[in-house]
């Protein structure tokens, strides 16, 4: 069959999960990727499963992998750590006539739907990438300005928009298009995360668009210790600190980030002192904007925060599963 014609009719997927210390989350991810209902479409599935704990893995808790799963399974241990090393060992894990790649993470679930709304978003005229919502699904209630903020919460998008970048917790790609351009995730943003927003970046910038998939919806597990400022802060703040040291290396746009990044700290500051009178929600989401601002201007001065340190990772995975 044409590689063209097959990838329309019956496009091969490799679902792209980087996991650590958390089996479960895994197991729960990988029991919702069973229940896909693909109504619409002919497809083909391989999980690629990178187990980025050695010490630890999601194997000797959960058995053999590819028992939890309708689908083919590659499950590799990577022994090098760091975000980065986990991702692009699931590139080079996937199969070379995979037509597309998704990513999701070990902390998440997705919609019966989630797939055939990729793929169905993906075959728009010159669509690269697809990015599809994420919702959160809190084990406890988080304080009421948690949410009024939709801190955790990635769209609601409208169906086909143009977006500038992706994240690897509900994306796909055009597989053609990583190969042909030989796109890596950069090893720069191993322990600092923001590696998915530059990765993205680059596959937007060489040509083509990132378009939204307003229903293929993703849940995201988020614990109890994720909900206070002082997670959040950190979570701004490298976010803040990514785009910054995405204009360095790219060498575009680092006035302007460093105005948007004072601007941010004013910005913050303005709603802190004036608008947050009586708001807890606008108090905090001016705390939150000073330390994004914070972030881009650190990040101009060279210091990267490193979020996906191994202690950082041990401490946040105490809350998590």
């Amino acid at each position: 069959m044409n590689a063209d014609l097959r990838k329309h009719s019956h496009p091969h997927i490799a679902i792209c999960i980087a996991t650590y210390l958390r089996p479960q989350g895994l197991r729960s991810l990988i029991e919702s990727l069973n229940a896909q209902k693909l109504e619409k479409k002919t497809v083909r599935v391989t999980m690629v499963i990178v187990d980025n704990a050695p010490e630890a893995t999601a194997k000797d808790t959960l058995g053999d992998i590819q028992n939890l799963t309708k689908w083919p399974v590659c499950y590799v241990v990577e022994h090098a750590r760091g975000i980065v090393s986990a991702r692009n060992r699931a590139l080079a894990e996937a199969p070379q006539d995979a037509d597309y790649i998704a990513f999701l993470d070990d902390d998440e679930s997705v919609s019966a739907h989630w797939l055939e709304q990729m793929l169905e978003t993906v075959v728009l005229p010159d669509t690269v990438a697809v990015q599809g919502p994420v919702e959160p699904k809190y084990r406890k209630d988080p304080p009421g300005w948690v949410d009024a903020l939709n801190l955790f919460r990635m769209g609601p998008y409208e169906q086909g928009t143009r977006l500038n970048s992706a994240a690897t917790n509900n994306s796909l790609v055009d597989a053609s298009v990583v190969r042909k351009l030989g796109i890596w995730f950069d090893p720069r943003f191993n322990i600092t995360g923001g590696e998915d927003e530059e990765f993205f970046t680059r596959v937007r910038e060489a040509g083509g668009t990132i378009r939204a998939s307003s229903d293929a919806l993703v849940w995201d597990d988020v614990p109890e210790n994720r909900t206070s400022m002082r997670w959040l802060a950190r979570r701004w703040f490298r976010k803040g600190n990514t785009l910054g040291r995405i204009a360095l290396i790219h060498r575009r746009g680092v006035v302007m980030r460093a105005i948007k990044g004072f601007g941010a700290i004013g910005w913050g500051c303005l709603i802190c002192v004036c608008l947050g009178f009586g708001s807890s929600a606008r108090w905090h989401r001016g705390v939150l904007e000073i330390f994004r601002g914070l972030g881009m201007l650190a990040a101009l001065l060279r210091f990267d925060f490193a979020e996906y340190s191994a202690s950082a990772v041990q401490v946040d995975r105490v809350g998590g599963r």
